[in-house]
């Protein structure tokens, strides 16, 4: 996904500069930051230099974090490189103390934390917490969920108590049979139940927040159905519905195109050459090692969520080092000089699914369901 270029910048700068607020969409939501710290601004526009000049080491500190609270899953989907699906890493829940270190380091320049990553997150018994600390800092938290822990009502008023910005709940398919094909393990009525819980609780508590995306990501054995999951997304009063394109990562096999790509051609997440599913080149520049932090299970810092090995690991927070001096370090700065903007030969790069994309976010339709209340 694209977020915080320059053209969507440029005409916020007033604003930003002199009443300290700044909007953006991330997965096409839209946001809205208030009362930005004047130090926040400042990295904020130093770090924008970064794409111009690409330095081994970056001017300013992240903007953006990725942060996972676990890499393993409740579930078995086919198409994730979860430790439970891959065992590329040991099982892990990120520590309390060492986010908080993170936070501590990083969080006074941050705008965004997306709070997932190859893994469950509320699978971690402190995302509460988590979240709460996070907010402290005037950061915008995303966070994701398959929605099959079981949320009571008491829940469900830590998770709006928290603060968290906006929750995905992954709904793919409006039948048991056709959700369960890709959510293996999953129980849709226990997701449906959950987000009733959480819809019920926010009016309780008069919380505008988290708001609530159910997610539909389309796939060959369930677009059918789209049209019944978004009726469902309306009957079940969630402030958007969305679509996004499948995953199709190809470290996980050659022929994954066949067997998930979906028929209609909007749907798809790439165009192929005639007759095969062979993926047309398209332009293609990532600025990940440069615009986003991101923060594993086991404390290591990464380039980005498809480092999934931790093998060109930047260093690891629990060494005693710091998460920007990691994020500047060394090593840091040898994987930048060889990224190429992503043509390189790191295995990640190679198996990245967000080259030769059609458009430019992997979610391609977003329906507001709710009139905004609040922004924050």
């Amino acid at each position: 996904m694209k977020i915080f270029q320059f053209k969507d910048v440029l005409p916020q700068i007033p604003n930003l500069v002199f009443l300290r607020k700044l909007k953006f969409r991330f997965e096409l939501l839209p946001y809205e930051v208030r009362d930005i710290r004047y130090k926040k601004i400042v990295n904020f526009f130093a770090a924008g230099l970064n794409q111009f000049f690409l330095p081994a080491s970056p001017l300013g500190r992240p903007v953006i974090a990725q942060v996972e609270p676990a890499n393993f899953c409740n579930l078995s989907c086919p198409l994730c490189l979860t430790t439970s699906e891959t065992g590329s890493r040991p099982k892990a829940l990120l520590p309390f103390n060492t986010f908080k270190k993170f936070i501590d380091e990083a969080g006074d320049y941050l705008l965004l934390i997306v709070l997932w990553n190859w893994g469950e997150p509320f699978l971690n018994p402190d995302i509460f917490r988590m979240i709460a600390y996070a907010k402290s800092r005037n950061i915008v938290v995303h966070s994701s969920t398959n929605g099959n822990l079981k949320f009571s009502e008491e829940k469900a008023e830590k998770l709006i108590g928290s603060g968290l910005d906006s929750l995905v709940v992954a709904v793919d398919g409006a039948t048991q049979e056709t959700y369960s094909r890709y959510r293996r393990g999953g129980d849709l009525e226990q997701v449906i139940s959950n987000i009733r819980t959480i819809v019920r609780t926010k009016r309780k508590m008069n919380s505008p927040t988290p708001r609530l995306n159910l997610r539909f990501v389309v796939m060959k054995h369930n677009e059918n159905e789209l049209p019944l999951v978004r009726k469902l997304a309306e009957e079940l009063n969630v402030d958007f519905f969305t679509l996004k394109t499948v995953d199709m990562p190809p470290a996980l096999g050659e022929k994954l195109d066949s067997i998930y790509q979906p028929g209609d051609q909007k749907y798809r997440r790439y165009e192929y050459v005639t007759g095969t599913y062979k993926r047309k080149e398209k332009p293609f520049l990532c600025m990940r090692p440069w615009k986003r932090i991101t923060l594993d299970a086991l404390g290591e810092i990464i380039m980005c969520e498809y480092e999934h090995k931790d093998i060109l690991s930047f260093g690891n927070l629990n060494d005693g080092k710091s998460a920007i001096s990691v994020w500047k370090g060394d090593r840091a700065g040898d994987v930048r000089r060889k990224f190429n903007l992503g043509y390189n030969d790191f295995y990640l790069c190679k198996n990245c699914t967000y080259k030769n994309r059609v458009d430019n976010d992997c979610s391609i339709e977003m329906t507001r369901l709710r009139e905004e209340r609040s922004l924050q």
